[in-house]
């Protein structure tokens, strides 16, 4: 299909004495298949800055097509959007708000066949089709909120001999919609164009000002198809095109009052078969038997030709089922990227969660059908969930012991797995600690306690390393105590005791350790717990923060893969969610929104560390220590 060429012609219409508006007209071609046009106004201007805002604002939305113009066209368009709507509510925030209820804007980006246009404010968008004009994007309403730029939006295929119109819409109070159609209907588009501007310079209103884009789209130019002397017919001759056979023969029907008489031949058949009469056949004249010939042949062709027509019903039947889902997947879609463009996460997934029922109901239909849309689905996941994949993450160690415990302090990385006899310190270089000691209960947590130094949670007790003697000495023990995990905040270390459902906090004071101990609730099937000024418990499936006493439930995020297995938690300004099973780290903020999911999908993962300040996860697995960059 030849592509269609864009004519432009257009009305910039403002008296230099005209001090209460201020207008931009501008067309850029941003790639070699995009063709970028944007009108703007800004009304009721009231000092020389807000036109500069004009010309600011302008340069925000070409450069946010500029810098997606490599991506596809629709695409590029919804991106962008999103970009200008950003940096719009930035710019006002940022104390440029004299254009706030004064901006009025149509974008229009023709790719291909297909043009895309978004408006805010007082601007409209026609097209004109067969001599017919046609409304495809309204002004917006009066009052409507002034930050709320771009959300009116809509998409068009065109064809050849298509014209479209891009204006602010106060040029219709002058010249009106009848007039306008019969002027551009009647007239070529630069006749056109200069008769509507002559109507409105003879208004004289040099208060207020027009400008209009009359864009007409037509095929190029093809080659003229070369003749031929004797042109080969692409159509069913027509019968004195036919040459006249050498030898003519016709057949005629014989007249004769009926077929001559002939038997059908005997078989001889064992008894045990029975045998088929054909007497009534034999007894029928010859014109029975003609009749009877031809109307069995009748009745096969007519079975046959049913059944071919059944199967071509089935067909088409099934056809038409697989292309109405797949335009309800594309719905789906569709809806789901619009929503992501003004960062509505909430229907951005309803939409998505839509998306894939409908998508596995079209699997179940056409396979085929379902593959073209596969990715899109994938990508529109990731882009709604906040995925991101690290497939190869970086390497820092290989280490010794199969560690499966993991803490960082000021020393370096601490690591060990349940048997006391592997500790070891990573700082740079991988070392040891040699103890002339062991303990006889399994490690469940190791980390760093200022005054203590090295310290390890064992059965009932907290340990730390006696640097002096070369051993394991405990520190702080709690009666017929179930130990698990160490952490250390501000002066204090904590630990939790499963036995008595207990946050176990540890101070030192005066050369001496002391214990407080705080109700946690149930803590069957804990799995790690982390700290701020709050103490937050992980279950495998839940979140649950104690904070001045008193448990609350920490909601998490509605995600399409939601956190049901949860190992371990790192907190730091946000919070970090190990999810071993599903080889992936939730990212929430405090508030319990989403901000990123990285996975991990050839990587076996055990516990994690982030040092925020610069910017690195620290992940324990495969007897490997790993660092990805955030």
């Amino acid at each position: 299909m030849s592509r269609l060429e864009t004519q432009i012609n257009q009305i910039y219409l403002s008296s230099p004495d005209n001090k209460k508006s201020s207008l931009i007209l501008y067309e850029e071609a941003i790639s070699n298949s995009a063709h970028l046009f944007v009108l703007a106004e800004i009304r009721s201007v009231l000092r020389k800055s807000d036109a500069a805002d004009l010309k600011k604002i302008s340069e925000i939305i070409l450069e946010s097509f500029r810098s997606n113009k490599k991506l596809a066209a629709e695409t590029l368009f919804e991106t962008s959007l999103a970009q200008v709507n950003q940096n719009l509510a930035d710019l006002a925030h940022a104390g440029h708000k004299s254009w706030v209820g004064k901006f009025s804007c149509l974008i229009a980006l023709k790719s291909g066949e297909n043009i895309y246009v978004a408006n805010n404010g007082q601007t409209s968008a026609w097209l004109l089709r067969k001599s017919e004009l046609m409304e495809i994007l309204k002004p917006e309403k009066q009052g409507m909120h002034p930050l709320k730029t771009f959300t009116n939006f809509t998409q068009g295929r065109l064809v050849a001999g298509d014209g479209v119109i891009i204006t602010t819409s106060n040029i219709f109070n002058f010249v009106s919609v009848e007039l306008f159609e019969r002027i551009l209907t009647n007239k070529a588009l630069p006749q056109a164009t200069d008769e509507i501007s002559k109507l409105l310079l003879d208004l004289g209103k040099e208060d207020l000002g027009f400008s209009t884009f009359f864009l007409e789209f037509k095929k190029k130019q093809e080659m003229e198809p070369q003749s031929h002397a004797n042109p080969v017919p692409v159509y069913a001759p027509l019968p004195e095109e036919m040459e006249e056979p050498q030898t003519k023969s016709t057949w005629h029907m014989p007249i004769v009052p009926g077929l001559p008489k002939f038997q059908m031949p005997k078989f001889s058949m064992p008894e045990m078969i029975p045998r088929i009469s054909w007497n009534f056949f034999q007894n029928l004249s010859a014109s029975g038997k003609f009749f009877f010939i031809s109307f069995s042949i009748f009745l096969l062709l007519f079975l046959g030709n049913l059944g071919v027509y059944g199967i071509k019903l089935h067909g088409k039947n099934t056809n038409d089922k697989i292309e109405a889902q797949a335009q309800l997947l594309a719905k789906d879609l569709s809806d789901a990227q619009s929503s992501l463009i003004y960062k509505n996460t909430t229907d951005g997934l309803r939409y998505l969660n839509l998306a894939v029922a409908d998508f596995d109901s079209l699997q179940k239909l056409s396979a085929s059908k379902a593959s073209e849309y596969q990715k899109q689905l994938q990508t529109l996941k990731d882009q709604i969930n906040k995925v991101s994949v690290v497939s190869e993450p970086k390497v820092l160690t290989e280490l010794k012991h199969q560690p499966i415990f993991f803490n960082r302090s000021s020393i370096g990385f601490l690591l060990t797995n349940q048997d006391s006899n592997t500790l070891t310190l990573y700082d740079s270089n991988l070392n040891d600690y040699f103890l002339l000691n062991s303990l006889k209960d399994s490690v469940t947590g190791i980390g760093f306690y200022q005054p203590a130094g090295v310290v390890v949670s064992s059965g009932s007790s907290i340990y730390h390393i006696d640097q002096t003697l070369k051993q394991l000495e405990p520190i702080v023990t709690v009666a017929n105590g179930k130990l698990q995990g160490t952490e250390a905040y501000s002066s204090n270390l904590y630990s939790l005791n499963l036995a008595a459902d207990q946050v176990v906090k540890i101070g030192f004071s005066k050369n001496k350790y002391s214990t407080t101990l705080i109700n946690a609730g149930s803590l069957q099937n804990i799995r790690d717990f982390g700290l701020d000024k709050d103490i937050y418990l992980l279950y495998p499936d839940k979140l649950v923060k104690i904070t001045g006493g008193k448990q609350i439930a920490f909601g998490y995020p509605n995600l399409s893969e939601p956190i049901t297995n949860a190992t371990k938690i790192f907190v730091g300004s946000n919070l970090y969610i190990l999810e071993s099973n599903k080889k992936r780290v939730v990212v929430l903020n405090k508030n319990g929104q989403l901000l990123n999911q990285i996975y991990l999908p050839n990587t076996t993962l055990f516990d994690l560390v982030v040092d925020e300040a610069a910017h690195s996860l620290y992940l324990l697995g495969d007897n490997k220590l790993y660092q990805i960059t955030l």
